[in-house]
């Protein structure tokens, strides 16, 4: 399955209910189902952004970028919190506009339709790419899921509250409830831009991977003295980590090179989309267990 298919497949079906919960939401003058349809229209412009974000990411290093072009998912990921805020801030700002102005909706019925169609729609999306990021490994589909599935429950939402106002007239419901999907909205950009702010920044990879790292690490104590300057980073899907390692002064070049490959084949193994840099530190004639204690194992890579 290539990761670029599952983009395409989620374009397509945010831009059908974009345009559905468009016209429907005017014709019907629902704020709730409008606001839903704001939301979609997000929808079409970050999975269009994950698309463009994962083509690239995907080219090979150059020489302008030799660390490769996984930080274009990182920058795709901070324009969406961006679009997405503007969004929030819009429909609280409409919300409060239909309070005033106490707009009824006109045709329960059809949005009812329409947010059933909406969200039978967005749980087989969400299915498949939940099934594409499992295969793919790949994080920014993982995050378009979870996207998805927080608009199974605004959706679900907004059909419950179409049914109360259908049976009780309480229309006052319809922009209080598109009020607290605007906050929610606002809400999740701000975090997803401080999260996404960290991989622009450089900032450490997550405690849990870089805990993963130290007891990987742990399992090679017996070939180097210490490890040192252990410094992490993340772009996109890409981990990288560099650090140094104190090894016996008396070792060979080969033999050092070995334990060093050794370790770095390990890391790899057990930490997905991982870039190592180890630096090799001779100890110091102190502190130096002597050439009979160097050759008392036997190095392998495995």
């Amino acid at each position: 399955m290539k990761k670029a298919n599952a983009p395409k497949i989620a374009i397509a079906v945010a831009f059908f209910l974009a345009c559905t919960k468009v016209i429907f939401g005017i014709l019907v003058n629902s704020m709730a189902i409008v606001s839903s349809a704001a939301d979609s229209i997000l929808d079409v412009i970050s999975s269009s952004i994950n698309y463009i974000a994962i083509k690239k990411a995907d080219e090979p290093p150059d020489e302008k970028h030799p660390y490769g072009h996984a930080k274009f998912e990182s920058l795709a990921t901070y324009i969406q919190s961006l679009i997405i805020l503007a969004s929030g801030g819009f429909i609280f700002y409409k919300s409060i506009l239909k309070i005033v102005h106490k707009q009824a909706i006109t045709d329960l019925n059809t949005g009812i339709y329409i947010m059933i169609i909406s969200l039978l729609s967005t749980t087989l999306l969400v299915i498949y790419l939940t099934i594409a990021a499992k295969k793919t490994k790949s994080s920014i589909i993982e995050a378009d899921a979870l996207h998805y599935k927080v608009d199974i429950l605004s959706n679900l939402g907004i059909l419950i509250a179409l049914i109360i106002i259908k049976y009780t007239n309480f229309q006052i419901i319809d922009p209080i409830l598109s009020i607290l999907v605007a906050f929610y909205i606002i809400y999740s950009a701000i975090n997803l831009n401080i999260k996404v702010s960290m991989d622009l920044l450089d900032a450490e990879i997550p405690a849990e991977v870089k805990e993963d790292i130290l007891n990987i690490l742990k399992e090679f104590d017996k070939y180097h003295l210490d490890t040192h300057r252990i410094r992490t980073r993340q772009a996109g899907n890409n981990k990288f980590l560099d650090m140094h390692i104190t090894l016996c002064r008396n070792l060979k070049l080969e033999e050092a090179h070995k334990i060093t490959q050794l370790i770095e084949n390990r890391l790899k193994e057990k930490i997905d989309n991982l870039d190592v840099t180890i630096h090799m530190d001779p100890c110091d004639e102190k502190n130096c267990p002597g050439i009979e204690a160097c050759n008392n194992h036997k190095i392998r890579i495995d």
